[in-house]
């Protein structure tokens, strides 16, 4: 009977160990779209898109040690027939309220 209970008590402990792990909030290394929009804005703010039949924004996302996020940015120029006109690689620190806190733009591949 004694080792009943003791399994007992320990499968309810489990289960409630189970429960609380899965109570824990997950913390995404992904920053919100609106984060993501006001970097893709300034980068749109910096950069030439004259002549652009297209452009591409790649956006690589990480949690700062601070609040907020920083992001890494390449965005392609598009011209006619698909021909790449500019590049250009940005990088982007933005805190929780979407406030740019660093923020730095090159042109790349002329």
């Amino acid at each position: 009977m004694m080792y009943r209970k003791t399994a007992v008590s320990l499968g309810l402990t489990g289960l409630l160990a189970a429960n609380l792990a899965l109570a824990v909030p997950d913390f995404s290394e992904d920053a919100p779209k609106s984060s993501v929009d006001a970097c893709v804005a300034e980068v749109a703010h910096n950069a030439d898109y004259a002549d652009a039949t297209g452009v591409r924004h790649d956006v690589v996302t990480w949690e700062r040690r601070v609040s907020g996020h920083r992001m890494s940015i390449r965005t392609i120029v598009y011209g006619d027939g698909d021909a790449v006109i500019r590049e250009y690689a940005s990088n982007c620190a933005i805190n929780e309220e979407d406030e740019i806190k660093r923020f730095r733009i090159r042109q790349s591949g002329e």
